[in-house]
């Protein structure tokens, strides 16, 4: 029998890196769990039958939940990118964390308009990561 994934929303951006999810532990959700945030865009249709395949979903950040209460969880980014110090990534392997909100838009491909903000009320769904 599958588990189904619990779902969400952003109900506050506490900085860069961290948003507060209206789901706690009262939902099932613990320490460690990954969650996507995302937006649902237009729909998208079969070209070899027409038909309605649903709407697309474009990923704006994934988060990690670093502290549950019965109500709510905060969560901050986890995933991150090469820093590009002086061209020595390969040397010192050093990475920075992506925050929630990217002016460079390259890893979200096909959108770069400004809705790809993570916001208050932006949907969001547990992931297995």
């Amino acid at each position: 029998m599958a588990t189904s994934l619990l779902e969400g929303k952003v109900a506050k951006i506490k900085n860069q890196y961290q948003i507060v999810i209206n789901k706690g532990t009262e939902h099932g959700v613990e320490n460690g769990m990954h969650f996507v945030i995302y937006e649902i865009g237009e729909e998208l249709t079969d070209p070899d039958t027409g038909n309605s395949l649903g709407p697309i979903e474009y990923a704006k950040a994934k988060v990690r939940v670093t502290y549950a209460k019965e109500k709510y969880a905060i969560a901050e980014t986890y995933e991150t990118e090469n820093s590009r110090l002086l061209g020595l990534t390969l040397l010192t392997g050093e990475r920075k964390k992506l925050p929630l909100s990217d002016d460079d838009r390259s890893r979200l491909p096909g959108r770069d308009d400004s809705s790809l903000t993570v916001k208050e009320g932006d949907l969001v769904r547990q992931i297995i990561d």
